[in-house]
């Protein structure tokens, strides 16, 4: 029991734990197709941070990511500007993610990357190599918009659960909100569907088994409707 104590003692005294923090965990492109994320580093250790980035493609309303390497470089449609980047305890630096597409690209539909930021701890000298780390990364998406915003959607309301089913060519957010000065926790919500997706969100408590009022928008808000969405 000793000897365990003194082990979990030793444990404590070298971890090490790497933070980051990102400003954005969905980025819409401006015009050219362009973007940055802000990443921060908030504890004391420098930090070295990898970027990689997967094209999101939605078949038959799953899933598939195609991982951007050297292999399919010619299918690139986006690069960072910073795929590998050191950063200073307190420090923000920012990484942008730069179209490659010219003419030859279609946005009759958006089109969706994910980026990974890993960070593990700087450690030139090596002196790191007895301590625990834990790093904490993130997976943001990207998205350059469908040039012109096709909504089509249905929404089901379950008791606790609302079921939106996406068929539009862009992403859509449903956002709930009974917030008052009586209620403030539990009442409020931002549910976000690719398009094509079909997906179930769980309700806020304040409205789960009653009547729902929704706000429907897209990207830029250019498509904006609320709705009452009765309790089936």
């Amino acid at each position: 029991m000793i000897k365990r104590i003194a082990f979990l003692v030793l444990l404590v005294s070298t971890f090490n734990a790497s933070a980051l923090t990102i400003d954005s965990m969905l980025l819409v492109a401006d015009k050219g197709g362009n973007g940055a994320f802000s990443l921060s580093n908030d504890l004391s250790d420098t930090n070295f941070i990898k970027g990689s980035i997967s094209q999101v493609n939605v078949v038959n309303g799953e899933i598939e990511e195609v991982k951007y390497t050297e292999d399919n470089l010619t299918d690139w449609e986006v690069t960072l500007t910073h795929p590998k980047l050191i950063l200073e305890p307190g420090r923000t630096k920012q990484v942008g993610v730069r179209s490659l597409c010219s003419k030859e690209c279609s946005f009759s539909e958006d089109h969706v990357y994910k980026v990974l930021f890993e960070p593990t701890p700087y450690d030139p000298e090596g002196k790191l190599e007895s301590k625990v780390s834990v790093n904490f990364g993130y997976a943001p998406l990207f998205i350059i918009p469908a040039q012109e915003s096709k909504i089509n959607y249905s929404i089901q309301h379950l008791g606790d659960q609302l079921m939106i089913d996406n068929t539009g060519n862009t992403y859509i957010r449903v956002v709930i909100n009974e917030c008052s000065n009586e209620v403030t926790q539990g009442c409020k919500a931002t549910f976000t569907v690719l398009a094509g997706r079909h997906r179930a969100f769980n309700l806020p408590d304040v409205v789960i088994n009653k009547n729902v009022k929704a706000i429907i928008v897209n990207h830029d808000e250019s498509y904006r409707q609320t709705r009452f969405i009765e309790l089936e």
